[in-house]
């Protein structure tokens, strides 16, 4: 049973939203999402991810959080059949419309799995594979991009030394943080980070939590996240899902000590989920 990382009061009337008078990066408007054509997954969904801020997305399995994830960067085009209605828009622009260039997205909005995939190559070459895909070829440069990306991802003390070993020589954790560090080197502006801890120990799951906290004033986080104690000290908004549907979102001091909704209650507490 999951415990609440903090006591819950009995829900209070709705509130108003943290998101009011703040610069919203990525929208949702009137959201439904489709597999094989006509399996509804999500449905009408409304959401504002801030600037700068860490959005945690909360819920049971099977809900639709990392499906909703991965909306932002247009991963579940690569499977067949599925069909999106409403729009998804990044800096006020629908990253579904017919214009948009699938590529330049991800480089934008980029992501991190839930287990480690390094390639199986060196830990540089990792990091430089994506500035050299877009077409990065000064060595000085990166240089430069490689050292401070995996500074960026708190391994370059770490690895310094090692750069020219294989990725897959590393740890678990130093493995994820690799791939944090990859997904920085194409300067994205929004990371998506899909249970980014699940597969790690206590203290590899500490230091990239640490790190999410650090992220925050260069990029936007969204994390999807089954462990309610790592919502509660990372993010600064919570979204709670259900069979498919946003139930609430606010500040995540308020999911977890003032929820609106008793569904949302009793999932923090451990009732069900």
């Amino acid at each position: 049973m999951v415990e609440s990382p903090a006591r819950v009061a009995a829900p209070s009337p709705p509130t108003a939203s943290p998101q009011e008078n703040e610069e919203t990066v990525l929208e949702v408007r009137r959201l439904n999402f489709y597999y094989d054509g006509d399996a509804l997954a999500l449905s009408d969904i409304n959401m504002k991810i801030l600037r700068h801020r860490v959005t945690a997305l909360i819920g049971p399995s099977g809900c639709g959080k990392s499906t909703f994830l991965r909306l932002f960067n247009r991963m579940n085009d690569l499977i067949p059949g599925t069909r999106v209605e409403g729009q998804v828009l990044f800096e006020g622009v629908d990253i579904y419309g017919s214009d948009l260039d699938p590529v330049d997205l991800r480089r934008r909005v980029g992501m991190v799995f839930q287990k480690p995939n390094p390639f199986p190559k060196s830990i540089y070459n990792n990091v430089a594979y994506g500035p050299r895909l877009l077409g990065l070829c000064d060595q000085t440069a990166l240089d430069g991009l490689v050292e401070r990306s995996l500074k960026q991802a708190a391994l370059w003390n770490e690895v310094k030394d090692i750069l020219h070993h294989s990725a897959l020589g590393l740890s678990g954790g130093q493995q994820q943080r690799l791939c944090i560090a990859r997904a920085l080197a194409n300067q994205p502006e929004v990371l998506l980070m899909d249970e980014p801890t699940s597969a790690l120990d206590p203290i590899a799951t500490a230091h990239i939590e640490e790190l999410v906290g650090e992220l925050r004033r260069d990029y936007t986080v969204v994390i999807v996240t089954h462990n309610m104690q790592q919502a509660a000290r990372v993010s600064d908004e919570t979204a709670f899902f259900y069979m498919g549907k946003l139930v609430e979102m606010d500040k995540t001091s308020l999911i977890f000590t003032r929820p609106r909704h008793a569904q949302t209650e009793h999932y923090i507490t451990g009732r069900f989920g």
